[in-house]
């Protein structure tokens, strides 16, 4: 299923049609609501993009309205975080705000019961989300369910962001032909064990040219460096 939603989604020309890919992807996993957001600070100014929101034209007025971006338990949360959760898990966490106690508040009273967001961070301040949400009780929330979601959610930034000129920063040409190879075992499943077998080096040579690799990329994990070379077609 990864591997023919990365194919789809490099075929994507526009944000629009990435949109519309992952609204039906994460619809199959019970989400009706999605958004994918990024911000970078420049200076004392930070500069944000909405990459799409499928949200209902009354929820996205309403946020918008609120100022939900401002005092939102989710974005704050995700500053927080690298690995995704879900809003219980940001609820247990932290003790909210007043104003966050406010959104969670008008959460439940549009229906919604639980989302899954995933954090995006980067050199030079840069932070993005890929956050979905979902008025149903019973949630695959599984380890395996928990990493397509993952994935798949990576992948999807890693396409906006091709497609958008905000904070444009490619360091793709920076990478050596062992980091890159290192990288693309990875993307298989392979253990820095397995592939300091396949390619005759150490397990921490391996782990070395790899976190090598995700720097270079302005990733903040593996599982991000994978989908922007992934997405690449590198």
């Amino acid at each position: 299923m990864i591997a023919e939603y990365a194919a789809a989604i490099a075929a994507c020309s526009t944000i629009q049609g990435v949109q519309e890919a992952f609204r039906a992807a994460v619809l199959r996993q019970g989400y009706a609501t999605s958004a994918a957001r990024a911000w970078i600070r420049l200076g004392e100014r930070v500069q944000s993009q909405n990459y799409f929101r499928n949200w209902t034209v009354q929820w996205a007025k309403l946020s918008d309205e609120k100022g939900f971006v401002d005092k939102s338990p989710v974005l704050a949360e995700a500053r927080r975080r690298i690995a995704p959760f879900t809003w219980h898990e940001a609820k247990e966490q932290n003790p909210p705000s007043a104003a966050e106690r406010e959104v969670w508040g008008i959460v439940a009273e549009w229906g919604f019961r639980d989302g899954f967001v995933v954090p995006v961070h980067a050199p030079r301040g840069y932070f993005a989300t890929i956050s979905m949400g979902s008025s149903e009780k019973d949630l695959d929330l599984s380890p395996e369910s928990r990493s397509r979601l993952w994935m798949i959610s990576l992948l999807t930034y890693e396409r906006c962001k091709a497609l958008s000129p905000f904070a444009q920063d490619d360091k793709t040409s920076e990478l050596t032909s062992r980091e890159l190879e290192c990288l693309r075992w990875v993307a298989v499943g392979k253990t820095d064990w397995e592939i300091s077998v396949i390619l005759s080096i150490s397990s921490a040579t391996v782990r070395f040219h790899v976190d090598r690799a995700r720097v270079k990329l302005g990733a903040s994990t593996r599982a991000q460096a994978v989908a922007r070379v992934t997405l690449l077609g590198l």
